[in-house]
């Protein structure tokens, strides 16, 4: 074997290599993605199972409507407006992680869809008053805070009373 030779030779063995090496790191960024979403799932699944998240919910359920009113909301016990609190922000985080594709909308939907379809005028309104009550207290824009649980109300179109049942 000459020089030419096995320097061909030299150069196909480190095509080859380097071609391995690059499917190696596609295989292991498809496992890291596939692994990052089992994670992502895994904690949405545990914001939605905490007690204080539930109990958001059945606040939304039992006390929450379309025309609550500021005293309405002043007068839920502490417990049910630190449920509301913990349920509403949690809902504008997965909100924000979603809008900024951090979160796949088929988790955001699998999980959280049907509470956002079933609640989401009663939320709106929570927002409102939130917003009448801080506006009058802060010279700066408060309607940011809540970016995130609006675009995720507005990707769903809410449930027809007569469909739940």
């Amino acid at each position: 074997m000459d020089i030419e030779t096995a320097a061909n030779v030299g150069e196909a063995v480190s095509g080859i290599a380097i071609l391995f090496t690059l499917l190696f790191s596609l295989r292991q960024m498809k496992h890291w993605n596939e692994n990052r979403r089992y994670e992502i799932g895994r904690d949405l699944a545990a914001h939605m199972n905490n007690p204080l998240v539930h109990r958001g919910f059945s606040v939304s359920t039992t006390k929450l409507h379309d025309e609550l009113t500021p005293q309405e909301l002043a007068a839920l016990s502490r417990e049910e407006k630190d449920a509301m609190n913990a349920l509403m922000i949690g809902m504008n985080n997965i909100g924000v992680l979603a809008k900024n594709g951090h979160l796949s909308m088929d988790l955001v939907d699998d999980f959280c869809g049907v509470y956002v379809r079933m609640f989401a005028s009663r939320w709106r309104r929570v927002i409102q008053i939130f917003m009448m009550v801080n506006i009058s207290k802060h010279e700066e824009q408060v309607d940011g805070v809540w970016s995130g649980l609006y675009w995720l109300l507005d990707r769903y179109v809410p449930l027809d009373a007569t469909a739940v049942v």
